[in-house]
């Protein structure tokens, strides 16, 4: 391997000379052609850092992966284990952008999912792991695409649920299960998830700040429920459908505070319908 180790000198010397281009050329090369040499892993992070010291992030990030997947056995490991995940939370919080026809463009949650993932499996029991899984789902909520930041931050509470990333990622799902019921869209269900969600965050965290929110937002929820099955009540009783009329204004008197205006309308709705 001979031809490897003057290949990553000649790196060595362009990099001291301030010839970074043609040094991460030579690092490259070293890599592809003799991944096996002791020279390899250096070549490798030599490259990284480079790339990094460029502001080229994204392509160090991938540098450092390769070292972290390939030479475990490196000294180098930890500190490409580090700034691989420095650089991903660089990048789920915008601070990274793409650079295409000299127009700048925060990454898109797709490649910070892709980064996060990486940086989750390389170290699944590590902290580091829930900290990448919640910043995937945060990065889904941010782009306003609920549905991938719900499962998420699912995964957060299923898989880490010891984590400190857990409490908030569970109540994270509560809130937009509740954004999506004010869509309009299976609105009922949503709401019904939503308030296992928070019943959850209460059981599994009840010491913790969200408990009290979620507490807060299941009330929330309950009066939600009172007012849309009045409004249903009143919706058949339009329509003269007035069993079902009925049965919507007798579960308001189920839950509906005692002397609160909306029982006594609904008593008096009862009572004109006969019962």
């Amino acid at each position: 391997m001979a031809a490897g180790e003057a290949l990553y000198q000649e790196g060595r010397s362009y990099e001291a000379a301030g010839n970074d281009k043609k040094a991460i050329s030579r690092y490259k090369e070293v890599y592809k052609k003799y991944r096996y040499a002791d020279s390899a892993p250096e070549a490798k992070f030599h490259e990284a850092e480079l790339l990094y010291k460029q502001g080229k992030l994204v392509n160090s990030f991938d540098a450092y992966q390769e070292l972290i997947e390939n030479f475990q056995g490196s000294r180098h490991y930890q500190t490409a284990f580090d700034r691989q995940i420095k650089i991903a939370h660089q990048a789920a919080d915008g601070i990274i952008k793409n650079n295409f026809l000299g127009l700048k463009s925060k990454i898109g949650p797709e490649r910070v999912e892709k980064m996060m993932s990486k940086v989750r499996d390389n170290a699944p029991k590590a902290p580091s792991a829930s900290a990448a899984q919640f910043a995937i789902g945060a990065s889904w909520q941010e782009s306003k695409i609920p549905d991938k930041a719900i499962g998420a931050y699912r995964q957060v509470s299923l898989n880490y649920p010891e984590s400190k990333e857990a409490p908030e990622a569970l109540y994270r799902v509560g809130e937009l299960l509740m954004m999506k019921s004010e869509k309009g869209n299976q609105n009922l269900a949503n709401l019904d998830s939503a308030r296992n969600v928070f019943e959850d965050v209460i059981l599994q965290y009840p010491n913790h700040k969200r408990a009290k929110d979620s507490r807060a937002n299941i009330k929330m929820i309950r009066s939600q429920d009172i007012t849309r099955s009045f409004e249903i009540g009143k919706f058949y009783e339009s329509k003269k459908e007035y069993q079902s009329a009925k049965f919507y204004y007798n579960d308001v008197l189920k839950k509906a505070k005692k002397g609160s205006d909306l029982e006594k309308e609904t008593r008096q709705r009862l009572a004109n319908l006969g019962q």
